[in-house]
């Protein structure tokens, strides 16, 4: 087989991974959009052996605005290991895969171990976004639990959303697999209302950008994707 069909094939293979999950998610899922911030919703059952990836690594670009209002705002971010916070503050990276603790549940969400804490000094609460997913169904995008100085507030809130169009435009093998580059999540309204209310200041602007992310899905072990490209089909 031709190197011009193997490419063909994965991105065949990518769009076909990241449909999985559509026919995997619950059919009483409700849509987070019309749940209030503090809904808690029921935990969802995982799929042993489901996964999309072995291996593989996420970037998370964080947006200008958004580090604007964390500025002006006064607060700070930190990862929750695995995340790891980029040198610059910018952005930060986790590992993805069924080897990184990653798995597909019964609700169409992806789930990763790692979280994130939002520590705003004014109010002296942090509000901490754990465990994380990206969520394929109703509405893809980026949920979390949320906790508010260690205290649970939600099981599930939806932070960013997506489209699949959005995720799937940047779809591109690589010499391990493949990755979607620099797929957009937006705030939502949940999220900007829970940043208010816990810290009694604005939230961050609905629909602005909360950042891009970059993962690579890795189905060789022990080798680094080729950097960022279009490749030749």
């Amino acid at each position: 087989m031709s190197m011009r069909a193997i490419r063909r094939l994965t991105v065949l293979a990518a769009v076909a991974a990241l449909t999985v999950p559509l026919g995997l998610a619950s059919a009483g899922a409700t849509d987070s959009k019309s749940a209030p911030a503090t809904t808690r919703t029921a935990a969802a059952d995982p799929f042993p052996g489901v996964y999309i990836s072995p291996w593989g690594d996420a970037q998370i670009e964080l947006s200008p605005e958004l580090l604007d209002w964390m500025r002006t705002e006064g607060i700070t971010l930190e990862a929750i290991s695995p995340f790891v916070m980029d040198a610059d503050g910018r952005g930060f990276s986790m590992p993805i895969g069924s080897t990184a603790g990653d798995g597909l549940d019964s609700r169409g969400r992806i789930f990763y171990p790692g979280g994130l804490n939002f520590r705003h000094a004014a109010s002296n609460k942090t509000i901490t976004l754990k465990p994380t997913y990206i969520r394929v169904m109703p509405t893809p995008g980026y949920s979390a639990g949320v906790a508010v100085n260690g205290v649970p507030l939600a099981d599930e809130v939806m932070i960013a959303d997506t489209t699949p169009a959005e995720a799937l435009l940047g779809a591109r093998p690589s010499p391990t697999g493949f990755r979607l580059e620099k797929v957009p999540f937006r705030i939502t309204a949940e999220a900007s209302k829970l940043f208010a209310e816990v810290t009694g200041r604005p939230g961050p602007r609905v629909g602005s950008l909360l950042g891009t992310l970059t993962p690579n899905f890795d189905y060789i072990p022990g080798q680094r994707p080729s950097p960022i490209g279009f490749p030749s089909f």
